[in-house]
């Protein structure tokens, strides 16, 4: 992972053990981390039809999930994966909003041990909704929830958490 001060410098900062466990190590080249910086922000890529695919993927894992035909186990591991995909596509292809609901999502998911019909909704929420944002063009519109959503994700999280404490 990589944050940049400035053009020219770069700052290498350590992925935590879960993360490296799942990815790997290994050094990348400043000037490749630099061209990889400039390749991202100059892209004109559509996202629109990988995203729609992820989350046509991701609603078939919820409905795989729901009828059986595939464990909750199973379940929990693809979605965190696709989600994580999505995420990073998102925020690759410079849409914000998409990859900060992502990003909430996944993490909800990483704390959960297993799937509950309560969290199947909140990640069937996730869909819903991101497949509404990418069917708005209008960049207006976009901005206009760009708060509104993810706090409203946030919420729902806190609500799941205090239920599971009640139960």
């Amino acid at each position: 992972m990589t944050k940049n001060m400035d053009a020219n410098q770069v700052v290498i900062l350590k992925a935590n053990f879960a993360l490296r466990m799942k990815i790997g190590e290994g050094g990348v080249a400043p000037r490749l981390l630099l061209k990889c910086r400039q390749v991202m922000e100059e892209n004109a890529y559509d996202f629109i039809p990988m995203g729609r695919q992820t989350l046509k993927t991701i609603r078939t894992v919820l409905k795989k999930c729901r009828t059986s035909t595939i464990t909750k186990t199973e379940a929990l591991e693809q979605l965190r994966i696709h989600l994580m995909l999505f995420k990073a596509n998102a925020a690759i292809f410079h849409h914000p909003l998409l990859s900060d609901i992502a990003q909430k999502n996944l993490d909800f998911l990483e704390k959960l041990e297993e799937l509950d019909e309560l969290s199947l909704t909140i990640v069937q929420g996730f869909h819903d909704t991101a497949e509404k944002l990418l069917a708005q063009r209008d960049e207006k519109l976009r901005k206009a929830s760009a708060h509104a959503i993810p706090e409203e994700f946030e919420r729902a999280f806190e609500r799941y958490w205090q239920r599971k404490k009640t139960s």
